[in-house]
């Protein structure tokens, strides 16, 4: 708890200052809401454009049905939410929903940010009974269930399907390594050697995923001393790496990933891509500018796998802040934003497949081509999927962030698999056996 609150604090200290004029005109709008009589209700959420539209017009209706609430939103982008979350937190006004994610459920329950909210499901003001058990638990610690999922998610590999279709070749729904590596020879020859292959696997999301292969949790055999997973991972950088269709480091450092026409899938560059699946709608869009079709399959795996490692993500949560003065009306708009038509046929699963499993049958009717394509990737994934990995452990950022240095290091050739492997988990082990208080 003290680790947590002096990560809160300290973040507050930096991010106080750069939000210091943002409240006032909330407070001034509460003033005035609270002046009429009505609830006040404020609600925090990241996101881009499109998500910001559809939530403020699901909150515009819900204020249309209760005309005696009144809601006040805030919105920001992935990094300044995080860094705004933790000033109001730490100055005590966090708002009374705010949207969170699976790696940060166990710092803020830890520090008493977050309501329980076992006993709004027990009583049946939030309706879970269409939403499997799996989803609860996802958003629980030690019992207690303090985020309630606003949709699922999982891994996906891209790919161009015109280009492979027109090869001939047909991509696996759940391929191996080898496969993968041989649909990349494939590609390489049949374009002349135009076209290559990532092979970056996503990282630490692939270095997880390939302890899960064999049943094993990355971040525990780290902590461990166990370089295991880490040596089979950098042994899969360094195969492909030395393949005639490799990526080279050069040109996957001179694109903004976070620009999709500049995803070297989408350049022509590559033939696949590996991202999270509910971007597919984004990336097919701007595949389709560039005169091709995207298909989606899942992360590669190693034949001799003895475990599955795909499994299913919660896209984010909604909590409801300790503080909050108004508890019940924020479990009550949860509940509507989760469980009604109204909202969802509004939100079309902008945030992931819906959990509630009838609003997800009468959403996808509605969805675009592209978006039922994503909702019947992640459903055919959920059918056999294995359970999530524990939340990350505090460290994981600097973990993350040695890892990606160490596979960098890999690419150019200057560390053996079993040399990255050591010094990993070498540094890992110390970063995550830290001190926590």
């Amino acid at each position: 708890m003290k680790k947590a609150l002096t990560i809160i604090l300290s973040l507050f200290l930096v991010s106080a200052m750069l939000f210091a004029g943002g409240p006032k005109e909330t407070k001034a709008a509460e003033n005035a809401a609270e002046d009429s009589g009505k609830t006040v209700l404020e609600i925090y959420w990241w996101g881009a454009a499109v998500r910001n539209d559809l939530t403020q017009k699901a909150i515009d209706l819900y204020m249309e049905i209760n005309p005696d609430v009144q809601i006040n939103a805030q919105f920001a982008d992935w990094t300044g939410y995080w860094d705004k979350l933790s000033a109001m937190a730490a100055g005590g006004n966090m708002p009374d929903v705010v949207q969170m994610d699976y790696s940060y459920i166990e710092q803020y329950v830890a520090a008493g940010l977050l309501e329980g909210l076992n006993k709004y499901i027990e009583s049946g003001a939030l309706d879970t009974s269409k939403i499997p058990q799996s989803i609860i638990e996802s958003g629980s610690v030690d019992g207690e269930c303090y985020a309630l999922s606003l949709g699922t998610n999982t891994t996906a590999m891209f790919y161009n399907k015109t280009l492979t279709d027109s090869l001939g070749i047909e991509v696996p729904v759940n391929p191996t390594f080898d496969e993968l590596y041989d649909i990349s020879q494939r590609v390489y020859d049949g374009t002349d050697g135009k076209v290559l292959t990532d092979f970056s696997f996503g990282a630490l999301q692939s270095a997880q995923m390939v302890a899960r292969d064999y049943g094993s949790d990355f971040f525990a055999e780290l902590k461990a001393g166990d370089s295991t997973s880490a040596e089979k991972y950098f042994e899969l950088v360094s195969w492909f790496r030395d393949a005639p269709f490799a990526v080279s480091p050069e040109q996957v450092a001179e694109v903004n990933l976070d620009d999709a026409t500049q995803r070297l899938v989408i350049k022509g560059t590559t033939w696949n891509d590996y991202m999270m699946a509910n971007q597919y709608v984004f990336m097919a869009e701007a595949a389709d500018a560039a005169g091709f079709e995207l298909g989606i399959c899942n992360y590669p795996h190693n034949a001799d796998a003895t475990s599955v490692s795909w499994f299913l993500k919660p896209a984010m949560f909604f909590s409801v802040a300790e503080s909050s003065d108004v508890k019940d009306e924020a479990i009550a708009f949860i509940d509507w934003f989760t469980n009604s038509k109204e909202a969802n046929e509004i939100l079309l699963g902008e945030r992931g497949v819906p959990v509630n499993t009838e609003i997800s049958e009468f959403v996808t009717p509605l969805v675009s081509e592209d978006t039922g394509i994503y909702f019947s990737y992640v459903n055919e994934v959920a059918v056999d999927a294995a359970p999530i990995d524990p939340p990350d452990p505090a460290g994981k950022g600097e973990v993350e962030s040695y890892l990606n240095s160490t596979i960098e290091a890999v690419r150019y050739g200057d560390y053996t698999a079993s040399e990255a492997a050591e010094l990993l988990t070498e540094r890992a082990e110390q970063i995550l056996n830290a001190p926590q208080g």
